[in-house]
């Protein structure tokens, strides 16, 4: 397929057969590869491809901005692996043949693998937001209310925590 063809005639962009059942964050990390590897570069590319796939599988806006995030994550292992430019050599110019490799591989990729080792990247255990002074004070005013109420455990984390500010 000829990249002067119209978006018509390309391949279904969301919500084939392949698809059901698959992860949100896999159909527009797909759609976001697709795009990157077949039109000419756009820093809007991730949105619109996340617009594309949020209507078309009825993503609820409260769950977009997390699947936007792990998608964003799987295209980063994508290009960090050399995934892309091996997908992109093995199909010859063909739009049908680089959209089925991309949804291949990304069947084949273990989301939860990929979110894990971003996290490890990021210096953070599990992921999530990195701390803030609000929040932290938050958690440890928490883990006092803990500490006096009983809990087990909480009282040492507490002086896990003083002996911390005290090294430093």
């Amino acid at each position: 397929m000829e990249k002067s063809q119209s978006r018509a005639d390309q391949p279904a962009l969301v919500g084939g057969p392949a698809n059901q059942g698959r992860s949100f964050a896999k159909d527009i990390a797909e759609l976001a590869l697709f795009l990157e590897l077949t039109e000419p570069a756009d820093p809007a590319q991730f949105d619109a491809a996340a617009a594309e796939v949020a209507q078309e599988r009825k993503i609820p806006a409260t769950t977009l901005k997390r699947c936007a995030s792990e998608a964003r994550a799987l295209i980063a292992f994508a290009h960090e692996s050399g995934v892309v430019a091996k997908v992109k050599a093995q199909a010859h110019g063909s739009d049908w043949d680089l959209r089925q490799r991309l949804a291949a591989w990304l069947d084949e990729t273990n989301l939860r693998t990929v979110l894990k080792q971003r996290a490890l990247r990021l210096n953070r255990r599990r992921g999530g937001r990195p701390p803030t002074p609000s929040r932290t004070l938050r958690a440890v005013e928490e883990l006092m209310a803990f500490a006096r109420a009983g809990r087990p455990g909480a009282a040492d984390e507490l002086r896990s925590i003083r002996a911390l500010i005290a090294d430093a």
